[in-house]
């Protein structure tokens, strides 16, 4: 929150914002919050300090993301602290571009260099997936695990080229159920076998990249169900 004192100063505030539009003045509010300091009185018409020395550059893109409210004020917050950091040392305006800039080369630094002994073999493996439960047709990011495509009680080695990256629900109820086998190397070499049951095919075969090789789409089956329901209710 901005507070405005009486006096020359708090006049000038008060005529600003008498003066602009709405988006000029939330624009001038937001300067204000970044640097801690915003004086009416070196705006000129179009709203920037003519006594500072502007360094933002004409808009090139724009970046979106969704997060959770907590995490997106965070951001927010921490973007506003980078921004008014750099106004303070260079004596200037600054943007959030230039801002997010530093943010991302402090991550960089503090993250980019770390050996490859230090991250965990299951991390290698799901980057390696996608952070994503291979299956075919699963889109699920949460709760993964990593399987040993040869189980190990049977001499499975513990290379990235058996492991595998799968949802709980894939791992625990689908190969571990007898429900779904996975055979190959992992990640280009793979076979899914779908549907197992004793005395018959698999109800579906994919190879790696979602290729379908033997029996039908789930979804195909679902719409082939619906067409025959739909014609025994028109006789």
């Amino acid at each position: 929150m901005l507070h405005f004192h009486p006096g020359s100063a708090g006049r000038t505030r008060v005529e600003r914002a008498q003066a602009v539009s709405v988006r000029q003045l939330g624009e001038d509010v937001d300067r204000a919050l970044a640097s801690d300091w915003l004086d009416p009185s070196a705006c000129d018409a179009s709203g920037s300090q003519t006594r500072a020395r502007p360094t933002a550059s004409r808009e090139q893109a724009r970046i979106f993301f969704t997060a959770p409210r907590d995490v997106a004020t965070l951001f927010r917050a921490a973007l506003a602290t980078i921004q008014r950091r750099i106004e303070q040392r260079n004596g200037r305006p600054s943007d959030e571009s230039e801002a997010l800039d530093a943010m991302l080369g402090h991550v960089l630094v503090a993250w980019g260099n770390l050996s490859e002994r230090r991250i965990p073999k299951e991390h290698r493996v799901f980057e390696r997936d996608g952070w994503r439960c291979a299956v075919p047709g699963c889109t699920s990011y949460r709760n993964l695990h990593r399987h040993h495509i040869e189980y190990r009680s049977t001499g499975g080695a513990d290379d990235e080229s058996n492991c595998i990256t799968l949802c709980a629900f894939h791992h625990l109820r689908g190969v571990h159920a007898g429900l779904l086998r996975i055979r190959g190397t992992a990640p280009g070499g793979l076979r899914f076998e779908l549907g197992l049951r004793t005395g018959h095919a698999p109800l579906a075969i994919y190879a790696s990249g979602d290729r379908l090789v033997r029996g039908s789409h789930p979804m195909q089956r679902w719409r082939d169900s619906t067409f025959r329901v739909g014609i025994r209710g028109r006789r």
